[in-house]
C-alpha cells in the first residue's frame, strides 16, 4: 500500500461514516416526528399495496359475482365470500378493486410530476442561468398559463384528444410543468450570488457542468418537496377528472371513477364513495405531512432542531465518603 493509499484510505472510511451517521439522523427525525413518521408508513403500505396488487389482492378487480352483490363492509357473501370493504353492484370485492385503483392512481401522480417537473426544472434553470429573453419569454408564459383555470383547460383538451391513461400524463404536463419552472428559476437566481458559483466560473468551469455539478444538488430540498406535494395535487386532479368521465377508462380501476360510478348507489351502498373518497383523502394528507416534515429538515434554519437528538439531563452523582 502506498502512502497516498494510507491517506485516502481513512479520508475515505470518514465519508462513510459521515453518510450513515446522516442516514441515521433522518431516520431518527422521522421517528420523533410521530405524524410523519405514521404518514410515511402508510404511503409505504400504499406503496406495496399498489405493486403488489396482483399478489396482494385476494379477489379479481373485475370478477363479478351477482349473488354477491351490495355486501357491507366486513360481510359475507351468499357464497360464502368474506369482503372488507363490501362490493359493489356487480359483486365486486372493492377492497380489492381499490388496490389496483391506487395503482392506477399513484402512477398518474408519480408519472405526471416527474414529466412536469423534468420539463419545469429544465426550462426554470435555463432561464435563471442565461437571463435575458429567455427569461422574459419564459415567465410570461409561466403567468398566462397560472391564470388559467387548469381543469377547464383540461377538460377542454380531454374531450378533443379523448380521455386515456397516456393523455393524463400529458396534460398534466403541459398543465403544471409551470409551477416547477417558477421555482426552480427563483433557486437559480438565489444560488448564481453565491461565492462557488464564481469560483466555479473563475476556473474554467463551463457552463454545463456548473448546473448539473453546482447548481442542480444544492436544489434538490426545495424540489422534492414540491415534486411530493404535485403528487396530491394530481392524484386530487384525477380523481376529479376520472369522477367527470374524462380520465381513467373501465375496465381499468382508478379512485375517481370508483366514487363516480357508486354516487348512484350512495343511498344505498355507501362504502362505494365513502372507501375510494377515504384513500383520497388520506393519502393527500400523507403526502402533505411528509412534505412538511421534509420542508423542515431541508430548510437550514430548522433542519438543526430535527437532525440533533435531545439531550437527557444529566443525573447527578452522589460524591463517594
Amino acid at each position: 500500500m502506498t502512502a497516498v493509499d494510507a491517506q485516502t484510505l481513512p479520508q475515505d472510511e470518514a465519508h462513510d461514516r459521515a453518510a450513515a451517521i446522516t442516514s441515521r439522523a433522518y431516520f431518527g427525525a422521522l421517528m420523533r416526528d410521530r405524524v410523519a413518521f405514521v404518514s410515511a408508513i402508510f404511503l409505504g403500505l400504499l406503496l406495496i399495496a399498489a405493486l403488489g396488487a396482483d399478489l396482494l389482492a385476494p379477489y379479481e378487480p373485475n370478477q363479478a359475482n351477482l349473488r354477491a352483490r351490495f355486501v357491507p363492509p366486513l360481510g359475507t357473501a351468499r357464497d360464502g365470500g368474506f369482503h372488507l370493504l363490501g362490493t359493489d353492484e356487480l359483486g365486486r370485492d372493492l377492497f380489492s378493486r381499490l388496490m389496483h385503483g391506487a395503482r392506477v392512481s399513484m402512477s398518474i401522480g408519480l408519472l405526471g410530476a416527474l414529466c412536469s417537473g423534468i420539463v419545469g426544472i429544465t426550462l426554470g434553470v435555463l432561464a435563471g442561468f442565461y437571463r435575458g429573453l429567455l427569461e422574459d419569454v419564459l415567465m410570461r408564459a409561466v403567468d398566462g398559463m397560472m391564470a388559467l383555470p387548469s381543469l377547464l383547460i383540461a377538460l377542454f383538451i380531454l374531450f378533443v384528444i379523448g380521455p386515456g391513461f397516456g393523455n393524463l400524463i400529458l396534460i398534466f404536463t403541459l398543465l403544471h410543468w409551470m409551477v416547477f419552472a417558477r421555482m426552480a428559476r427563483s433557486l437559480t437566481l438565489n444560488h448564481q450570488q453565491h461565492t462557488y458559483i464564481t469560483a466555479a466560473r473563475a476556473i474554467g468551469g463551463s457552463d454545463r457542468r456548473i448546473i448539473l455539478t453546482h447548481l442542480l444538488p444544492n436544489m434538490v430540498s426545495p424540489l422534492i418537496v414540491l415534486f411530493t406535494l404535485e403528487i396530491a395535487v394530481l392524484i386530487l386532479s384525477e380523481a376529479s377528472l376520472s369522477f367527470l368521465g374524462f380520465g381513467v377508462q373501465a375496465p381499468q380501476s382508478s379512485w375517481g371513477l370508483m366514487i363516480a360510478r357508486g354516487r348512484e348507489y350512495i343511498s344505498s351502498a355507501w362504502w362505494l364513495v365513502v372507501m375510494p373518497g377515504a384513500a383520497i383523502f388520506l393519502t393527500a394528507l400523507a403526502l402533505n405531512l411528509v412534505a412538511a416534515w421534509a420542508r423542515a429538515i431541508t430548510d437550514p434554519v430548522q433542519r438543526w432542531r430535527w437532525l440533533t437528538p435531545p439531550r437527557r439531563k444529566s443525573q447527578p452523582i452522589d460524591d463517594e465518603d
